[in-house]
């Protein structure tokens, strides 16, 4: 017989508990990392990318500034293209960077609009239900004829 755990009925089986209960725990983590990916500064979160690009460019300038000095004039508009295009490289890999960064933080305010509502929604259906049940309770005790001694 499959066992069942405490919030689970009878009826369920462990598997189906414990997938509930993994499922939870993953939700109320990816909860939990949108809260501090949003609580962060969003300077501080694009702070590695600026500095690699930021390095990047002056790897692609030192590395112009000595081949323009080492090439003849004729290679030079080689040279400058070579660097131009690398140049171009690293600024666009650090716009892609920071749109994914900011792409992520909209994802996680939409994640916890979205929890919210549902557990409104969650909190709504217990309250009618526990209104429901103390209704009928009323009802009970009202239409229930007294014994006389």
């Amino acid at each position: 017989m499959p066992t069942t755990g405490p919030s689970c009925s009878p009826a369920v089986t462990s598997a189906t508990c414990t997938g509930r209960r993994q499922r939870r725990r993953q939700q109320e983590r990816a909860a939990a990392e949108a809260r501090a990916l949003l609580a962060a500064h969003p300077l501080r979160l694009a702070r590695p990318t600026l500095w690699t690009a930021g390095a990047s460019l002056a790897v692609v300038a030192g590395g112009w500034l000595l081949a323009v000095g080492a090439v003849t004039p004729a290679w030079s508009a080689v040279v400058d293209g070579v660097a131009m295009a690398l140049a171009v490289a690293v600024l666009v890999g650090a716009t892609v960077a920071i749109g994914r960064l900011q792409s992520r933080r909209a994802a996680a305010r939409v994640l916890l609009r979205s929890r919210e509502a549902r557990l409104s929604h969650t909190q709504f259906h217990i309250q009618e239900s526990v209104h429901s049940f103390i209704d009928a309770r009323v009802d009970v005790v009202n239409t229930r004829e007294t014994l006389s001694a």
